[in-house]
């Protein structure tokens, strides 16, 4: 049983269990992708609302902006976590787990409120079109309303991949998968809901998983991260550790929500069926984002545990097979996703839609563009997540701050209004362009970091082994 639900990563060998390790993370993401994908191709084919689906897709950077700063501090709980474990040090990875839940509730239900109240305001600060700010304004506040789910799932979740298990959260999200598509489908074809309905469906499966994965930390009684009910309470001094690592990983986040919430901005000027197009652009191809977004875990837990075990040559290969196996994936899959981009895309619109030519030429488009140099997002994530591991979370939200939103917001102010660039593809030309200064920043900071890392880390073993040593020479 130990076997199957923890797994050490500080022994053996690295590249195949990270495939081993990454495989159910990937296919947990995706089933988190076919969330909003499903909202977008049941509202986009079933609810005859032509505005529906612009509506839904206005909202994204929004939405994607709180769930971002909560994930990026379950990220530092995952960090606290891996190293805990790495590091054999059973309490403190208890205390750590149970902090991590109750605050993730907590936090979860202030920024639902958070949500609730800036909703209105920011659409409105977006300049989202009149005719779709009911729409969108609609569907945004429902889905706050499962912000509390989706942090109690993330915390647990990241409990669950820091101690080397990925394929719990694939069970969970299998499940609520499921039941979230059937509800989409009930909810808008035969309640006649329109954005109202996808919203509904999404937060119950969120709250399913959410239950499921607190249920399945209680029942893992014999393995030190269990949930006991008398131990939920926050450690002031692991909080404040899993706050110092994750804050900075989820104002990353959110940073880079707050450069997409300004493109939004910007593209609100170019037509409706632009909008639309980008819509399922950004649908499909987070497809691909997700699969690369899995060496950041994979990164971060694999550095994390052994960081906690002093093993500095195995965090070297851990990075190292991390960035040649997000690199084949982004390369791969974005080819992948092109070559079945147009069948993929004429899911998303009714057949019916007068628009319809247009919109799936805006798709296509923006994906051929984006597929290609999908990649480089998914090397600059995986250095992140490797810094991350190592206890590094500052430096990857400084760098994110200079290559990808400031320079994102000069592009849209004053580079996107010009003629040769006022097009769709000529608002998302900044992407490859931040996406490479982001690599280059992050490769420099993580050779400098690694080698600081190293030698003390190496210099914490001679310490031992003088220890070591000493005691053994000691006379009885």
């Amino acid at each position: 049983m130990a076997a199957k639900t923890k797994r050490d990563l500080t022994e053996g060998p690295l590249f195949l269990p990270m495939i081993s390790f990454v495989i159910p993370v990937i296919l947990t993401g995706m089933l988190q992708m076919l969330y909003n994908m499903a909202d977008n191709i049941v509202v986009g084919q079933f609810s005859g609302d032509g505005l529906a689906l612009a509506a839904v897709g206005s909202t994204s950077s929004l939405s994607n902006l709180i769930i971002n700063l909560l994930m990026g501090i379950a990220g530092g709980a995952g960090v606290v976590i891996a190293q805990s474990f790495g590091a054999k040090e059973l309490d403190r990875l208890s205390r750590a787990v149970h902090t991590s839940v109750v605050f993730s509730l907590i936090g979860g239900i202030v920024f639902c409120i958070f949500g609730l109240l800036i909703s209105g305001p920011a659409l409105a600060i977006m300049d989202t079109k009149d005719e779709l700010m009911s729409r969108a304004l609609l569907y945004m506040r429902i889905i706050c309303l499962g912000i509390p789910a989706s942090a109690v799932y993330n915390f647990g979740a990241a409990t669950l991949r820091s101690v080397g298990d990925s394929k719990t959260p694939l069970f969970i999200l299998s499940c609520s998968g499921i039941i979230n598509v059937l509800l989409n489908l009930f909810f808008v074809i035969v309640c006649k809901m329109s954005v109202e309905g996808v919203a509904l469906a999404t937060i119950a499966a969120q709250y399913i998983s959410a239950v499921t994965v607190i249920i399945i930390l209680f029942k893992r009684k014999n393995q030190p991260y269990a949930l006991e009910a008398n131990k939920l309470k926050i450690d002031g001094a692991i909080l404040k550790r899993i706050l110092t690592l994750g804050l900075p990983a989820g104002f990353q986040g959110t940073l880079f929500s707050i450069s997409n919430i300004i493109l939004t901005s910007g593209m609100n000027s170019l037509p409706t069926t632009d909008i639309s197009g980008k819509t399922i652009a950004i649908n499909i191809e987070g497809l691909v984002h997700t699969s690369m977004n899995s060496y950041l875990h994979a990164a971060m837990t694999f550095t994390g545990q052994n960081y906690g075990a002093k093993k500095p040559e195995r965090i070297k290969k851990s990075i190292i097979y991390a960035l040649i196996q997000v690199t084949v994936i982004g390369i791969v899959g974005g080819q992948l996703m092109n070559l079945f981009a147009e069948p993929l895309a004429s899911l998303y619109i009714d057949p019916a839609d007068p628009n319809r030519e247009a919109v799936m030429a805006a798709a296509l488009e923006l994906m051929s563009f984006m597929l290609s140099v999908y990649f480089l997002c998914g090397i600059m994530d995986t250095l992140s997540g490797a810094l991350r591991g190592l206890g590094y979370s500052i430096i990857p939200m400084v760098v994110s701050i200079g290559a990808i939103c400031v320079l994102r917001a000069i592009w849209v102010f004053f580079v996107f209004p010009t003629e040769q660039f006022h097009s769709l593809i000529g608002i998302y030309t900044i992407y490859p362009i931040s996406w490479s200064l982001g690599v280059i920043a992050m490769a420099l900071t993580i050779i400098i970091v690694f080698k600081k890392v190293k030698s003390r880390l190496l210099s914490a073993a001679d310490d031992s082994d003088d220890l070591t040593e000493e005691s053994e020479t000691e006379p009885t």
